[in-house]
Formats: C-alpha cells, sequence, structure tokens
C-alpha cells in the first residue's frame, strides 16, 4: 500500500509539506531547550581573555580589528542598551538552534527520517563541549553557526539538481527511503524537477538561497579575520561540485567573490575610516614566527649571521629554542623575552625571511603547518606532544585590567548563574567529558569529518547526487584553512565540523544499511 500524498503549500519550488515545518520546529526547540539550559548555567557566559579583549575594544578602547569587528559591536551595543552582556550569548544560542534545525532539514530532503535526525540534535546541543561552546563569548560562536549554515544551504543548492542512479535500483531505493520518511518534500528523487528557468543543463534562475549562501559565507570573514579563506576554499569546492550547471555556479561564484572580498576591503579600508586601527603586522603573521621558531630550533644551520641578528634583535635565541614546538605558536610568540615592538619594526625582514626558508626547506616548513594544524587531521589526541595539550573553555571568571574595578562592564562580566543546579551538573559534564580516552569523539574534529566525508561519498557512490558532497565542502574548507591560519590546538577552531558530523551519522547509517543485501 503506497502512503498517502503529502500536500504541498503553494510556492516557486512547489512549497515545503507541513510535516517538514513541524520537524524543522521540532529540532529548533529541543536545540533552544538545552542551550538554554547551558545558558542559565554559565550565564551571562563562558569568558577567557579574548572575551576582556573585545569589550575593551567598546570601552576604554582604542578598538583594533585584530578581533572580530562585528562581535566587538554586538557586544558593545548589548552593553549600551541593557546594561550587560548576557544577551549576545542568548542570542547564540538561538542563533545555533537555528542552524541546527537548517542543517537537519537539509538532510531530511535527502530522503533521510526524521527522528534519526532529530535525535542527532538532540546529541549535539546535550554534548558538553558543544553546548558550553554554543554559551561562550567568542567570536567563533557566530563564524560556527555561520559555516552550519552555509553546510544546509549548499546540501540544498546542489540538491536542486536532483540525482542519477549509478546502478539500477538505487533510485527505486531512494525512493522508498522517502516514503519511509513520510514523504519529504525536497528529496533526491523530487528535487530533479524542481528546477526553473527553462530546461538544459544551465538554466538556474535566481534562488534565494544563493543570496543566503553569500550572506553565510560573508559571515565567516566578518567573525573571525582569517575566515575569508576557509570562506574561499569552501567556494572553490562548491562551484567544482555544480559542474554542469554553469548558471548556478557563475551565481556561486560571484556571491562568494564577494563575501571574500568585503571583509578585506573593510580591514583595509572600511575599519580605518570608522576610527578602528588595523591590527599590528605581528600579530596578522604571527604563525610566521612558530614557523621560525620551529625552523631554528629543528635546523640552526639554515641560518647565516645576519639571519640569526635578525631573530635575536626581536628574541634572545634561547626563546627561539624554547618555541620550537610545532603544535603551538605561543611559545615563541608569548615569551617574555618576544620584543613585540621589535617585530613589528622588522616584520618585512621577518616575512622575507620566512620565504626564503619556505624556498630552501619546503618540507620542513609544510611539515609544521601540518603538525600545527593536527587538530584538523589527526583523530587521536596531541596531548604528550610538547605545546599539544588541546585548549577547552575558561570556566572562572576572567582577569580584568587595572581600573575596571566597580565599572559596568566588571559587574557584566562576572558569572551570575541563573541556576546552581544547572551550574552544578554543567560542571560536572564539562568535567566528565574531558577523560582522554574521550577527546577523540567529544573534543576533536577529525574523525568527525572523515565520517561526513565517509557519509557524503556513500550518497554520490549510490545515487549520483552530490548534495552531501557540497555539505561536506564546508567542512573541507575549514579542515584545509586550519592548515594556512591555526596558531595553536584550541578546540574553538574547529567546532562546525563536529557539528556537522554529528548531523550526518543518521545519513552514514541509512546509506550504510541500503548497501547490506536484504533476504
Amino acid at each position: 500500500m503506497s502512503p498517502k500524498p503529502v500536500k504541498e503549500e503553494r510556492g516557486e519550488t512547489g512549497g515545503a509539506p507541513a510535516r517538514d515545518r513541524w520537524f524543522t520546529l521540532a529540532c529548533y526547540a529541543t536545540a533552544q531547550l538545552a542551550l538554554l539550559g547551558w545558558w542559565l548555567a554559565f550565564h551571562p557566559g563562558l569568558m577567557s581573555p579574548d572575551s576582556v579583549t573585545y569589550v575593551a575594544h567598546v570601552t576604554t578602547g582604542p578598538w583594533v580589528a585584530g578581533q572580530s569587528v562585528a562581535y566587538d559591536a554586538l557586544l558593545g551595543l548589548s552593553l549600551r542598551v541593557t546594561g550587560d552582556l548576557s544577551p549576545v550569548t542568548l542570542l547564540q544560542t538561538a542563533a545555533m538552534a537555528a542552524a541546527l534545525a537548517h542543517l537537519a532539514g537539509a538532510i531530511r530532503s535527502l530522503g533521510v527520517r526524521g527522528r534519526p535526525l532529530l535525535v542527532a540534535v538532540g546529541c549535539a546541543v546535550l554534548s558538553p563541549p558543544l553546548g558550553a561552546f554554543t554559551v561562550s563569548m567568542w567570536k567563533d560562536v557566530p563564524f560556527t553557526v555561520c559555516a552550519v549554515l552555509a553546510a544546509g544551504t549548499a546540501v540544498r543548492l546542489a540538491a536542486r539538481g536532483g540525482a542519477r542512479s549509478r546502478a539500477r535500483g538505487v533510485a527505486g531505493s531512494v525512493v522508498r527511503d522517502e516514503d519511509r520518511a513520510g514523504g519529504v518534500a525536497g528529496s533526491v528523487a523530487r528535487d530533479g524537477v524542481r528546477r526553473r528557468g527553462g530546461g538544459g543543463r544551465g538554466g538556474w534562475a535566481w534562488d534565494s538561497r544563493f543570496a543566503a549562501l553569500g550572506a553565510e559565507l560573508l559571515g565567516l570573514g566578518l567573525f573571525r579575520n582569517n575566515g575569508f579563506l576557509v570562506a574561499s576554499i569552501a567556494a572553490v569546492l562548491l562551484v567544482a561540485l555544480l559542474s554542469g550547471r554553469p548558471g548556478a555556479r557563475r551565481w556561486v561564484a560571484t556571491l562568494a567573490a564577494g563575501a571574500v572580498a568585503a571583509p578585506l576591503l573593510l580591514l583595509g579600508v572600511g575599519y580605518p575610516a570608522m576610527g578602528i586601527a588595523p591590527p599590528s603586522r605581528s600579530f596578522a603573521y604571527q604563525t610566521v614566527f612558530g614557523d621560525l621558531a620551529v625552523a631554528y630550533g629543528q635546523r640552526p644551520r639554515l641560518f647565516d649571521h645576519e639571519q640569526r641578528a635578525l631573530l635575536a634583535g626581536i628574541a634572545p635565541l634561547d626563546a627561539w629554542r624554547r618555541g620550537a614546538t610545532c603544535q603551538t605558536m605561543a611559545g615563541v610568540f608569548f615569551d617574555p623575552g618576544f620584543g613585540h615592538a621589535r617585530a613589528e619594526r622588522r616584520i618585512s625582514d621577518v616575512l622575507e625571511l620566512w620565504r626564503d626558508l619556505l624556498v630552501r626547506a619546503p618540507g620542513m616548513m609544510l611539515s609544521t603547518r601540518v603538525c600545527r594544524a593536527a587538530l584538523a587531521w589527526q583523530v587521536a589526541s596531541t596531548s604528550d606532544e610538547p605545546g599539544g595539550e588541546l585548549y577547552r573553555f575558561s570556566l572562572r571568571d576572567p582577569r580584568l585590567p587595572e581600573g575596571w574595578q566597580g565599572t559596568p562592564a566588571a559587574s557584566a562580566m562576572r558569572q551570575r548563574p541563573i541556576s546552581a543546579g544547572l551550574l552544578a551538573a554543567g560542571l560536572f559534564a564539562l568535567d566528565a567529558s574531558t577523560v582522554r580516552q574521550l577527546e577523540w569523539l567529544l573534543w576533536r574534529a577529525p574523525f568527525w569529518c572523515y565520517l561526513a566525508y565517509a557519509a557524503a561519498a556513500l550518497v554520490w557512490w549510490r545515487t549520483g547526487s552530490r548534495a552531501a558532497l557540497a555539505g561536506a565542502a564546508v567542512v573541507a574548507g575549514q579542515q584545509i584553512g586550519v592548515i594556512l591560519t591555526n596558531t595553536a590546538p584550541d578546540f574553538r577552531f574547529m567546532v562546525s565540523p563536529i557539528i556537522v558530523g554529528v548531523l550526518f551519522v543518521p545519513l552514514l547509517l541509512r546509506e550504510a544499511g541500503a548497501l547490506v543485501p536484504r533476504r
């Protein structure tokens, strides 16, 4: 007996069934309820030295564009309007819940059942690392929200072109999966007829999801200064996945180019015009100092007398040796003997030295970058290696600058949990989650990256649909981007791949189950 047809509302693509709207609402409500519990426990939010820097920018000044100006502005607006910072972290819980619901709905449009996806959403927000991260006062939270939203939008855009079965009977299995899911509108089987603008391989007219993807990629660059690199890599991969659909490729390429260029223009022209000082060049290139420290510590003979004098003029050579760990650049850049003002004056010479070493010892330089990006590529823990311990959260009130005592900013940055019971439960859960044997699963992203790729590859192999691959492209953008930008093994730099991986689990299970022969 065939399932009853689902009545769809009118719209340019036929509209979403009412049950899809209820599913999205259920995902949002589940996520929001759990994240609200984390917010009540850690109100007004978990903070770090970075949080103090953000608030200092918009209160005592000077305002420097070394962090996210957009996030600084949100905190400043919250302080001025409400006298508190908790509205920002509360807004973060709503935004994250919406992003999870958006991605879950996109995955469900591929024919995945709703119940396993709802369970996956619940697991994500109840996970101590992800729940506590959402209520942390970090620019990385809105960055992660934008990345999760972009993954969901990419899935829907790529699914719009339909799928071509690779083997006889595969298409039928996709349809049966859809029927078991309750007639999901937007599934692979249906998306093939939703094209507007005429037939042909390139007949894609404007779709509001192109604008959404452009805004989400723009958010990556606005909420993290190096986020434009992640957006660039993800966009290149998406354009490649849309091969054969020139109309869609042009829209994605054009909007992505604008999303990448806008943050760079703001840093170079826009922010200085607003009176916001640009970051120092030594701060912007701090990974370079880490590379030089490793090179000097491992192969000091690469440096001639003049180059050693350059290093010594910035920090004692012993400081460069102490900082010679590939896991983090903090060992040298934050060494007491490191002269930041001297580094700023000699930054051009430092960059010239770095380029010279890149030509003469490319293997060592690349090895250093890959080592520093281990939190994105290596499943196993690096805590036994010098500088390799994963940074998680600051659970205490941050240390405030002199003169802040008694100010509204100081009051706003004190921990004021609304529920003592939830606080105790949250602290217990966070402490339990730091068990060394669970680090690869709860705190590190590589396992979830590879799981997402496996799920996406299975969908493509079975159905020819590149929709899941498009979502995985955003994960790959962040994983590859870490090689270029990472400064230390910091959990917050790779949160969105964990979220995407968790929500891809039901998709992987469905695809793996379809490979098992039925009797």
